[in-house]
């Protein structure tokens, strides 16, 4: 017997509608779909080998008895224009898929324990100043790298292989797991910004807090952790240009939008200038692409685990066959998280005592490289 969530899942992964992935699959109509997702009905031998090859899962897939949907967390999602259900629902089930999997490979590791404390009621400043100091960080430094240091910090952080112009990444407490996904092509600077802005929302807020106030909140969390006011006061020029701001970029890992705001906000300039300059990004076509380099920051754990289970070589055959999933979608997934090549140069912390299996998420020496 097959699972009906499971056809589900898979169909909403791809933002498929029922009539859509009825037309998709030969001899396959919508009412017979809908019946076989409320359980109601089996499909063919045929129709399921054709759903399988259709979404890149083996049909042992649709068997495997599904775990609870992320849905039901209250996740918080961070969103940069209006968001669609169909695409929450399909960032919902890929993250679904990929924790699926993640905590399949965890329950032979020792994994990091959570060591971020939710502040509810404290205010964004003291959040971000707390959580400087749980990474090990001085109050005004610029962060290295943050997606590893908050895996460092117990928070599980999935990439996602899916793509969606109104949504960067989000964020929900599984129990007592924090847990944060990031979507794929999302530039280096957004991705900080976004890592930053879900840890915010993690340490401030309870599950199901929404609003404009919860926002606003999460990303005055994000700008103090990454750009505190204390440290900016000491590095702005008097008279910033966009090439200065540039420059900075590289050095902090924002983007020059956001060290327009710092700059307004500690009061090196004045909303006057600040409009000019905003203007100036605008004419320049920088909105949908500014100059200054910020390394794209990957999520570590999963690959680790996997590396653990198959070894370094990492045989995607043996993962695909172990996950139910398909060698192209293995390495989908497996290209969501970083090799021990891709990881940034930091100084190594470590958090976890020696063994085969512990999580050990280890970095080279640091050469001043930021971002």
């Amino acid at each position: 017997m097959i699972y009906g969530e499971r056809v589900k899942q898979v169909r909403e992964m791809h933002q498929m509608t029922q009539s859509e992935l009825a037309r998709a699959v030969p001899g396959l109509t919508q009412y017979q779909l809908s019946r076989i997702e409320k359980e109601l009905a089996q499909p063919s031998e045929e129709a399921e080998a054709l759903l399988a090859a259709t979404f890149g899962v083996s049909v042992e897939f649709f068997h495997r008895e599904p775990s609870a949907s992320l849905t039901a967390l209250s996740p918080q999602l961070r969103a940069r224009s209006r968001l669609t259900q169909r695409s929450k629902s399909a960032a919902m089930q890929w993250a679904r898929l990929v924790y699926e999997e993640y905590s399949e490979l965890r329950a032979g590791a020792r994994v990091i324990p959570p060591s971020i404390n939710q502040m509810h009621g404290s205010s964004p400043a003291e959040a971000a100043a707390a959580a400087r100091e749980i990474f090990g960080f001085t109050p005004h430094e610029p962060l290295p790298y943050l997606v590893l240091a908050i895996e460092r910090a117990g928070v599980t952080v999935l990439g996602i292989p899916f793509e969606n112009e109104t949504l960067d990444g989000f964020s929900a407490w599984r129990g007592d797991e924090p847990v944060v996904a990031m979507l794929s092509d999302v530039p280096g600077d957004r991705v900080r910004f976004t890592i930053a802005h879900e840890l915010g929302h993690l340490i401030l807020h309870r599950p199901g807090q929404t609003g404009n106030a919860v926002e606003i909140e999460a990303d005055q969390f994000a700008a103090e952790l990454l750009t505190p006011r204390d440290a900016m006061k000491q590095v702005f020029p008097s008279h910033p240009t966009l090439s200065t701001l540039a420059m900075l970029k590289t050095q902090w890992g924002v983007s020059i939008k956001s060290l327009v705001r710092a700059a307004r906000e500690v009061g090196v300039i004045d909303q006057e200038r600040a409009i000019s300059l905003y203007k100036q990004i605008s004419a320049r076509g920088w909105n949908k692409q500014e100059p200054g380099h910020v390394p794209h920051e990957k999520p570590r754990a999963l690959r680790k685990l996997m590396e653990i289970r198959y070894g370094s070589g990492l045989n995607i055959s043996a993962l695909a066959k172990d996950a139910d999933w398909s060698e192209e979608l293995a390495f989908q997934i497996l290209e969501q998280h970083a090799t021990v090549d891709e990881l940034p140069h930091a100084p190594v912390r470590s958090t976890s005592k020696s063994g085969d299996n512990v999580i050990q998420l280890r970095s080279r020496v640091a050469t001043g490289t930021s971002g």
